[in-house]
């Protein structure tokens, strides 16, 4: 119900939006184009799952991505931006994260940085998750989209 609430205040104000994801792999963007009419604002979606693509086809730089690593707030940032300059839309959502089953470059399994360019404004949120691999990626959308909730819908429908 969230997500179509969601959707729906998305295509009514035809506010554009697309997605970069790594450990989701699509998920959002195959959650998203479940709703009915979301063509209208939803522009598409990358899956970059490994480090080359990330580097390679997105654009993340490779020093990022080696001091960092891609479980990093510095990682998302620099998705978001290189994002916005294929889908030039709204609202552009990336992720990513550790969804396991064990610890990666370090990082813990449920680490998971969100992050929003909403209209030219950057937002990265840092999560640390709890379940199996499954569970971890769909608490991921859920929190994108109860992010999106509150941000559009939460003031209104108070």
């Amino acid at each position: 119900m969230m997500i179509n609430k969601v959707c729906q205040y998305l295509i009514d104000n035809n506010i554009t939006i697309s997605s970069i994801e790594s450990l989701t792999g699509g998920l959002f963007a195959s959650t998203i184009t479940e709703v009915p009419g979301i063509s209208k604002v939803f522009q598409g979606g990358l899956v970059t799952y490994t480090n080359d693509i990330k580097e390679n086809v997105l654009g993340v730089k490779k020093s990022t991505l080696e001091t960092y690593g891609a479980v990093s707030k510095e990682c998302v940032r620099e998705m978001l931006l290189q994002g916005y300059n294929v889908f030039v839309t709204d609202i552009v959502v990336a992720l990513s994260g550790n969804a396991g089953p064990s610890a990666s470059e370090g990082k813990p399994v449920g680490l998971v940085y969100i992050g929003y360019m909403i209209n030219g404004e950057l937002h990265i949120h840092e999560h640390n998750f709890t379940g199996t691999r499954e569970e971890i990626r769909k608490q991921c959308i859920f929190t994108v989209f109860a992010n999106l909730y509150e941000l559009f819908l939460g003031k209104i429908e108070k």
